[in-house]
C-alpha cells in the first residue's frame, strides 16, 4: 500500500511540474508574439482622400494581368494630386496611370 501511495505522489508532483511548465511556455510565446503593427498612408488634398495602399494594391494588379507571374523587383509610385492621377514604374519597365 505504501508503493501506492508514493507512486501517486509521484505522479502528483509530475503533473504539478507539467502544469507549472506548460503555463511557463504559454507565458513566453505570449511575450515573444510582437503585436500586430498597422500602417496607413493617405494623401489628402481639396475634399478628396486617397489610401495609398490602394494604389499600390491597384498599380500591381495592373502589372499581373499585363505580365501574369513576373515577379515584382522594385515599383515606384508617383502620386499627382493635381493632375487627379497616380503613375507608377514596375520593374524600371511596365508604366501607367492611375485615376484617384
Amino acid at each position: 500500500m505504501a508503493k501506492k501511495a508514493t507512486a501517486k505522489k509521484a505522479a502528483q508532483a509530475v503533473d504539478t511540474t507539467v502544469k507549472a511548465a506548460a503555463q511557463a511556455v504559454e507565458t513566453a510565446v505570449k511575450k515573444s508574439t510582437p503585436a500586430k503593427k498597422v500602417e496607413e498612408v493617405f494623401v489628402q488634398y481639396g475634399e478628396k482622400e486617397v489610401k495609398i495602399a490602394a494604389v499600390v494594391d491597384a498599380a500591381k494588379a495592373a502589372f499581373k494581368e499585363a505580365n501574369g507571374r513576373k515577379a515584382i523587383k522594385v515599383l515606384q509610385v508617383y502620386v499627382k494630386p493635381e493632375e487627379n492621377a497616380a503613375y507608377y514604374v514596375i520593374n524600371s519597365e511596365f508604366t501607367g496611370k492611375l485615376d484617384l
